[in-house]
């Protein structure tokens, strides 16, 4: 029963899959080659039209921007899973009615004045071009993931500058974006309540922009009049994380 149910194979059927195998590799083999040879001559400079540097280019920052974005999903997969600060938010945000997934976090890149962002209508997004490392990513993720706990909670008003600034506020303080470490890389060495004018540098320069609350010295003020108040509010953490 066995020998009749077996199926032998054709030396014409066995062939097949070795001839695609061979033209893949040399297929794989000159693509590799025309990359060098384009490569050799944008760096030299010799042999390289107009066009063909654009192109080059073109496929260079593609290129960066394809293993930036899997680096920043993949870190973000690894952290909904093992970061204990992240597990914890993702746990209170569906108790509070916001169930989060990887669909509602994006990767993407960025200008150079963020590493990341919330919108209630798209999720987070990760600016994958701007994070130094795994424990920065870590930080913004949780940073934004507390805008959108305030935003599912408290139902903020995103153009209320107040409201804006209680959230960036709490985030700031929260995420551990202003953390001793993250403060010196930064410039920064104030020893005396570093956390607390980290906290409001950061949640200032936020708020300025908000295109409601841009006018000069809105910021200031509106950090100002909500900071004591929001700042010892630490839900859903016990303390500052």
């Amino acid at each position: 029963m066995s020998s009749s149910t077996s199926t032998s194979i054709s030396p014409s059927t066995q062939d097949k899959p070795q001839v695609v195998e061979a033209y893949e590799t040399t297929a794989t083999v000159q693509k590799k080659f025309e990359r060098w040879r384009r490569s050799l001559k944008y760096i030299t400079g010799i042999g390289l039209t107009p066009v063909e540097k654009a192109e080059h280019e073109a496929y260079i920052a593609e290129d960066m921007q394809r293993k930036q974005c899997g680096l920043c999903e993949k870190r973000r997969d690894k952290l909904l899973k093992w970061s204990p600060a992240v597990i914890f938010m993702r746990e209170n945000l569906e108790k509070a009615g916001c169930k989060i997934s990887t669909q509602h976090i994006k990767c993407a890149p960025c200008d150079e004045l963020r590493s990341g962002g919330f919108s209630p209508d798209h999720g987070i997004i990760l600016c994958q071009n701007r994070f130094f490392s795994k424990a920065h990513q870590e930080d913004t993720l949780i940073h934004e993931m507390i805008h959108m706990y305030d935003h599912c909670r408290f139902k903020i008003d995103w153009n209320n500058c107040w409201h804006h600034a209680c959230s960036e506020v709490r985030a700031a303080s929260l995420s551990g974006d202003c953390r001793w470490s993250r403060e010196i890389r930064r410039g920064f060495f104030t020893f005396s309540k570093q956390h607390q004018v980290c906290v409001k540098r950061r949640a200032i320069l936020s708020v300025k922009h908000n295109t409601s609350c841009s006018a000069p010295g809105i910021a200031e003020k509106v950090v100002e009049d909500v900071f004591e108040s929001c700042f010892n509010d630490t839900q859903p953490f016990d303390e500052i994380y």
